[in-house]
């Protein structure tokens, strides 16, 4: 188990703050990420939890790969200062671990299929899940995370493949379905992908 310190919550302003996430793209899906002590990320790749501390300082106690935000005593999500605090901390728990796990992804399905990429970016974007630059660099969100391990694959998978086909077309989904289990998975993929994204109106 281990035990790290968090910045105390200092001063900020006291407008009201709410957060929206458009994961794919603005038009399609929208998260709106409302924080509360009945948080939870609950997936294959992630475990996160707030609780409540008895301290005046915060700390993130680490096991494996369950992570508790520990809240400083009297923390008030209705707080609006708070609630920025905390997600501060949420985003960088998700920046820590995606930086861990995502790259290691993306090494692990290049060499299976014989791809060659220049660098991973993890970022958190408010637009799309991922993207692959002409120069070969693959971008990732943070936010990714937050989704079921065999849809952060295809996602990986999705970039890697524009290595090959930087565009949408038939050759570009072949080489998808190539990755994904054989002709259709992929464009089955993406609409599952986008089905769960449309359930993140509320993150628990």
């Amino acid at each position: 188990m281990l035990l790290t310190p968090l910045p105390s919550l200092g001063r900020a302003s006291a407008a009201r703050i709410v957060y929206h996430y458009s994961l794919l793209n603005p038009a399609s899906s929208v998260m709106q990420l409302r924080l509360s002590h009945d948080f939870r990320i609950d997936t294959a790749l992630l475990q996160l939890q707030f609780e409540r501390g008895v301290a005046d300082v915060g700390q993130l106690r680490r096991q494996g790969r369950c992570i508790t935000v520990i809240l400083p005593r009297d923390f008030d999500f209705a707080n609006p200062v708070a609630h920025q605090w905390a997600h501060r901390v949420l985003c960088g728990v998700l920046r820590t671990e995606a930086k861990r796990i995502l790259p290691a992804k993306v090494s692990t399905f290049a060499r299976q299929y014989g791809l060659r990429y220049n660098r991973v970016v993890i970022k958190d974007v408010s637009t799309r899940w991922g993207s692959c630059s002409s120069l070969g660099n693959i971008n990732l969100s943070l936010w990714l995370l937050l989704v079921p391990e065999d849809l952060v694959d295809y996602v990986v998978k999705h970039e890697l493949a524009h290595l090959n086909e930087m565009n949408h077309g038939p050759r570009f989904w072949a080489e998808v379905d190539r990755m994904t289990g054989g002709p259709g998975t992929g464009k089955a993929l993406e609409r599952r992908m986008k089905a769960f994204a449309r359930t993140l109106s509320r993150v628990r």
